[in-house]
């Protein structure tokens, strides 16, 4: 009874070191959604500063680099479980301090466009870096603390409205939060020199330890249906909010809404409350795959019935489902869910669903554009459907995730390292 009860005191001493680090972390997230979201806020000043004056498109070309970055930035996973969460975590702020200094100093596009691919580089290490830490640190709570990343990053969009309108209020130039944005990476990235960071996959060397060395896992991976799915999640997950908040402000125009922003007002605040109660179920023993069932089957249904029903007031109810059901942290369960497969790979497993994350940032948007420019005043409900169809996609993805989860528990498989 004394050795157990000193050995949870030390482990909770590990967690209790951990504390820094996860503050830093979720620092970085909450930024991470105020970046997602600021250059689309100023898009006519960046134009001006990169010499291309009114003109929006070359800012939007800027920003799809990020995608192109994302891509790239795949091999993240494998140097942060190779080389450690610290060493990641470092080149994320250090491309992202490239990235918005870069903004700053850029003379033309092309400058600003390798800029924001570097930033998607950053956005990569930092997926690889900065969640498998927590997931590490706390591997009994790996799912909540991964859904915790998407709360952070939610605020960090909710709040950016605000710090806009005090900007304006106080006649503050937009560089000031592009500077502040560089500062702050900066900080982190010097702190991440000196706060604690845990072993890649502790949990697992930590189980391996009780057991004889001939029996130690050899290090090797198995690639099972259930691990193509999950992988594949990172694009489903992400494109039916995605393809909701680049189009809801067209389609509200359509069904008559005279201020279709509200929309997205009500988006974001309905994501945060999920993020948070989704985190709380997933605590309470709520299984993330039930959740990765459910949550798609109400978008479904939903984009649906909007698409029957052309009401103006009836988009402010999906506008809260989207947030809710679409937007409540279903890629970071899949991406726990991964990762718990691969407990000494979790970089690697989640940059694979990284990867479907940035094809789906790319994809679909161009997905989008051509829809808008074949189907014309009709385009907004042809995008329904479309994003109905990927909601579908995403329920039939849950199910195989649990009927892979329940043959894996009758055969005592938890992970798929051998």
């Amino acid at each position: 009874m004394g050795e157990k009860t000193l050995d949870t005191s030390v482990t909770n001493s590990k967690k209790r070191s951990y504390l820094p680090t996860a503050v830093a972390v979720y620092t970085t997230f909450l930024m991470c959604g105020i970046i997602m979201s600021i250059s689309a806020q100023y898009k006519l000043q960046l134009a001006e500063l990169w010499g291309e004056k009114g003109n929006i498109a070359a800012v939007l070309s800027v920003s799809s680099a990020v995608g192109v970055g994302g891509l790239i930035g795949t091999l993240a996973g494998p140097i942060s479980d190779k080389f450690g969460r610290r060493f990641a975590s470092i080149m994320a702020c250090l491309c992202t301090v490239i990235n918005f200094a870069g903004f700053m100093l850029a003379p033309n596009v092309t400058v600003a466009y390798i800029c924001s691919l570097i930033g998607g580089i950053g956005n990569s290490f930092m997926n690889a870096g900065l969640t498998p830490s927590m997931q590490d640190a706390y591997p009994d709570k790996r799912s909540m603390l991964t859904v915790l990343t998407k709360f952070f990053v939610s605020f960090g969009q909710f709040i950016l409205p605000f710090v806009i309108v005090a900007f304006n209020a106080q006649h503050i130039s937009f560089k000031v939060a592009f500077w502040g944005i560089t500062v702050v990476y900066a900080v982190i990235g010097i702190a991440c020199f000196f706060l604690p960071f845990p072993e890649v996959g502790s949990q697992k060397k930590a189980a391996a330890d009780k057991v004889s060395d001939s029996a130690k896992p050899k290090g090797k991976i198995k690639i099972t249906f259930e691990s193509v799915i999950l992988g594949l999640m990172g694009f489903s997950t992400t494109a039916v909010f995605m393809v909701w908040t680049n189009t809801n402000q067209e389609l509200g125009k359509l069904y008559g809404l005279s201020n279709p922003a509200m929309l997205q007002s009500v988006y974001a605040i309905a994501s945060l409350i999920s993020v948070l109660t989704t985190s709380a179920m997933v605590a309470k023993g709520i299984r993330e795959s039930t959740i990765l069932i459910v949550y798609p089957a109400v978008c479904a249904a939903g984009l649906l019935l909007s698409y029957f029903v052309q009401s103006g007031p009836l988009l402010y109810v999906l506008a809260a489902v989207m947030g809710w059901f679409a937007s409540g942290g279903l890629m970071q369960l899949a991406v726990s869910l991964l990762a718990g497969l691969y407990p000494a790979h979790k970089a690697t497993a989640i940059s694979i669903v990284g990867l479907g994350n940035a094809l789906s940032n790319w994809l679909v948007i161009r997905a989008c554009g051509s829809i808008t420019a074949t189907a014309g005043t009709n385009a907004p409900r042809v995008i329904l459907l479309m994003n109905m169809t990927i909601a579908i996609i995403g329920f039939v993805f849950g199910i195989f995730v649990r009927v892979s989860q329940n043959r894996r528990a009758k055969n005592n498989i938890t992970d798929l390292e051998s």
